[in-house]
């Protein structure tokens, strides 16, 4: 069973709404099992192909996002939320702060 990240504090999380099942299409429910590749942005930085080239074992690249900046979740590279770095038993996790709203989810759901 897995454990629940540690400090996990709900309040501040604004409600995610999801579409009632007399609003869902036939399409929307095809898509429903579609796999998607989930990836998250730490931070990021500009590097020459040079400063690339020097890198070795051990070296350390600074991004340029704060560690109280949150941590940007894409689905097949498009940005779909934002949240912050957590641990679960010795995994990393995310946990969501931040759903983007986009008006083409509305228009899918029709």
């Amino acid at each position: 069973m897995p454990q629940e990240p540690k400090n996990l504090d709900i309040s501040s999380l604004e409600n995610c709404e999801r579409p009632k099942k007399s609003q869902t299409s036939k399409t929307y429910n095809l898509i429903l099992d579609v796999e998607l590749e989930l990836s998250a942005i730490l931070g990021e930085t500009k590097m020459s192909l040079t400063e690339i080239l020097d890198l070795t074992k051990g070296s350390v690249i600074e991004l340029e996002n704060k560690t109280t900046e949150p941590v940007k979740l894409l689905a097949n590279g498009q940005e779909v939320a934002r949240g912050e770095v957590v641990i679960v038993e010795d995994n990393f996790g995310l946990r969501i702060t931040d759903v983007q709203n986009n008006e083409n989810y509305n228009e899918m759901l029709g």
